[in-house]
């Protein structure tokens, strides 16, 4: 059921944040209810004792927020793709490219950070299961979202159909 509803929101958030603005008061109210859905799951899936539990929301409120920061950067690089991807300059695809990829790095390198911090709070193995549980989020996201984004290419075949000579 958990794994029902998270795999729902995503694909809801996903659609909704790739043609969405920034100040779209429906696109805040999903990203809360995501939010706090992500928050039950984890704290259902690692089962932390009540002082782990402490340390372990501080850490993750703040890994939260700076994971959310490269969502959103990441969301305007796709959200300018898409509104110019029918009409995609080589300077384009090779900044957007470039800024995927760097945004990519950006979270692995986020991710063995707090890593570390929550193994020295809460253990290896509470710290792994997290991380474990994290990147399958992560994984499902961009998965949501890439199945929203055109390909390179998608439209001019969509838009100028081949003829079979």
């Amino acid at each position: 059921m958990k794994k029902l509803l998270l795999g729902s929101l995503c694909i809801i958030l996903a659609t909704t944040m790739v043609s969405a603005q920034k100040t779209d008061p429906e696109l805040s109210y999903i990203q809360n209810a995501y939010s706090k859905e992500k928050k039950l799951i984890v704290d259902e899936y690692l089962k932390l004792s009540t002082e782990d539990r402490e340390k372990f929301a501080q850490l993750y409120d703040e890994f939260e927020m700076e994971r959310t920061k490269l969502a959103n950067s990441r969301l305007a690089v796709l959200e300018e793709y898409v509104s110019k991807s029918d009409s995609l300059k080589p300077a384009d695809a090779d900044r957007f490219a470039k800024a995927a990829l760097e945004n990519s790095i950006s979270l692995d390198k986020l991710n063995l950070k707090f890593y570390n911090k929550l193994k020295e709070s809460i253990g290896a193995v509470n710290a792994a299961k997290y991380f474990q549980l994290e990147i399958y989020f992560q994984t499902s996201w961009r998965s949501a979202v890439q199945d929203h984004v055109p390909f390179i290419g998608e439209l001019d075949k969509i838009q100028k159909p081949t003829t079979n000579n």
